[in-house]
């Protein structure tokens, strides 16, 4: 997302260039390419070109603050757009009905893309538990075999983080590292993607020559990154 996606550096013009020549697995994944998400890359681009023992510096996986108390939403009754939480907290939903209205009680909450299992707090309470990936107006609907739950409809609001809980982290999460929430960060609504994309070159500049092994060609060692060497890793069968 962001950084320079022109000519051979756009998402589908890098598979076609430097994915889909290599090889059965390169030609395989330019097949499904359009169906996955590579979540996970800054990770391992954090290992490229990075200290991993320091988040908050520069580096291909991006840069970080120490995690702030995610808000804990507590509600009783079915939510409105006008009920509003921070992006990436919990809505805790508690919503009481008749035990005797419905042998062992189910019902699931259907939320953007998701279908979230409700869970049974008590006897006469199904509860669902949603974070908020994104800043939107989030609508759901319930299905349940309990009469009062099925077919109710609700909404919650979500909102960017404040650019100052980053100056508030949670004393008790010591080791936890979360993206800057800082504005000037911000690419189409995502928090520190700023801090990320502009690497975008170099790293998928790293990635095609790693490419070339497919083909059974061994780039010159030194126009490929090494993984630091205080990182081992060991394959046991």
């Amino acid at each position: 997302m962001g950084g320079n996606q022109s000519g051979e550096w756009g998402n589908a013009a890098f598979v076609t260039k430097h994915i889909a020549p290599h090889g059965a697995l390169g030609a395989y994944f330019a097949k499904i390419a359009s169906t996955i998400k590579m979540g996970d890359s800054p990770s391992v681009g954090w290992l490229l070109r990075g200290d991993p023992e320091d988040p908050t510096s520069a580096g291909w996986g991006g840069q970080f603050v120490k995690a702030w108390a995610r808000p804990h939403v507590v509600f009783d009754r079915l939510t409105t757009q006008s009920d509003n939480m921070e992006q990436f907290g919990i809505l805790d939903l508690r919503l009481s009905f008749d035990p005797s209205t419905a042998n062992s009680p189910t019902a699931t909450m259907a939320i953007g893309n998701q279908k979230i299992k409700g869970y049974l707090l008590a006897p006469d309470t199904m509860q669902f538990l949603f974070c908020p990936k994104n800043a939107t107006k989030n609508s759901y609907t319930i299905t349940s075999n309990v009469p009062a739950l099925n077919g109710k409809k609700g909404a919650i609001t979500s909102y960017l983080p404040p650019a100052s809980n980053k100056n508030n982290p949670a004393p008790d999460l010591p080791n936890w590292w979360t993206d800057d929430p800082s504005t000037n960060l911000i690419e189409s609504g995502h928090l520190g993607v700023k801090t990320l994309n502009p690497y975008r070159e170099d790293f998928l500049g790293d990635f095609a020559k790693r490419l070339q092994r497919l083909d059974g060609v061994v780039p010159d060692s030194k126009s490929i990154l090494p993984m630091p060497s205080k990182y081992t890793l060991t394959i046991e069968r």
